[in-house]
């Protein structure tokens, strides 16, 4: 789908979408203490899946549907992206604390590689719809894991987390 934004729109969208992540980063770190680590990456990740499968079945039809969605989606995906950053450190004792956490950084700096090139795979086909979809599989995959499989760091010392 063409909607045939002008640069400074595209820009302004992008900033605008910016932004609205920065306030789910700024909720996080307010929240993530009382909620836990846990529970908060479920729920952002779960959060991003509904607003992207919404957007992707429902609300593609406007740039301004897309902007609002995906605004709201980056609120969530920002917000579980700073949780990791506090919880992953958690989950490692300290002498393999810098080693796990730089492998955890290297494995999310090539999601954030390989993410450009399945969009555009995926949207090869022409439904921008499903590229949305897609996106919202992927962090309702992130979202169970996180619910089911991830275990809770907030309230622990260190060295009773990772001996």
């Amino acid at each position: 789908m063409d909607y045939r934004l002008s640069l400074s729109d595209a820009l302004l969208y992008s900033t605008v979408t910016s932004c609205a992540g920065f306030l789910g980063c700024l909720a996080v770190a307010l929240t993530v203490d009382r909620v836990g680590r846990r529970h908060t990456v479920t729920w952002c990740l779960g959060g991003a899946a509904l607003s992207l499968l919404f957007l992707g079945l429902f609300a593609g039809g406007s740039a301004s549907s897309v902007l609002i969605w995906t605004s709201l989606s980056a609120v969530f995906f920002f917000g579980a992206n700073i949780c990791l950053y506090l919880y992953t450190p958690e989950l490692f004792p300290t002498r393999m604390r810098a080693l796990g956490t730089s492998l955890g950084g290297a494995v999310n700096r090539l999601g954030v590689i390989l993410g450009p090139i399945v969009v555009g795979a995926v949207y090869a086909g022409g439904a921008l719809g499903t590229v949305f979809v897609t996106l919202a599989a992927v962090a309702l995959v992130g979202a169970v894991t996180a619910g089911v499989a991830a275990e809770e760091t907030s309230g622990r010392r260190l060295e009773d987390v990772a001996p």
